[in-house]
């Protein structure tokens, strides 16, 4: 991932398994994780698609100054179509994004602030549906 390394392991807290627990690891059983391990060189790239985790899982939740993952990804791409990004897309909530962030909230008349909240995902285009 752009914005950082992650692992695929077991874990003795199996009521965890499926659930946002982590800072981004992929959590397993341990007989899964040893039957995994036998099959996948360590090392091995992995994509996982979909799920309930993906950058919209939670719906548009509110983004904090320091946070990584996919959601700040999408926010670094649709700012940076819309003129306001010039960092990296690199999927973390750096300074860079930040003075992006200000600079789009002023410009859409939005409080100026650290976070990213709903009003300022729809205003930069962003809907739910199901």
């Amino acid at each position: 991932m752009p914005w950082g390394i992650y692992g695929i392991h077991g874990t003795i807290f199996e009521d965890s398994i499926g659930s946002a627990a982590s800072h981004g690891c992929i959590r397993m059983h341990t007989e899964q994780i040893k039957d995994l391990y036998r099959i996948v060189p360590v090392g091995t790239p992995v994509v996982i698609v979909n799920g309930c985790f993906g950058p919209f899982g939670r719906g548009f939740s509110d983004i904090d100054s320091g946070d990584r993952g996919a959601d700040v990804l999408a926010i670094q791409i649709r700012l940076k179509d819309l003129g306001f990004y010039k960092g990296s897309t690199d999927g973390i909530y750096g300074e860079d994004l930040k003075e992006a962030v200000h600079t789009f909230q002023r410009a859409h008349k939005l409080q100026v602030k650290n976070k990213i909240t709903k009003a300022d995902w729809q205003a930069m285009g962003f809907k739910e549906f199901e």
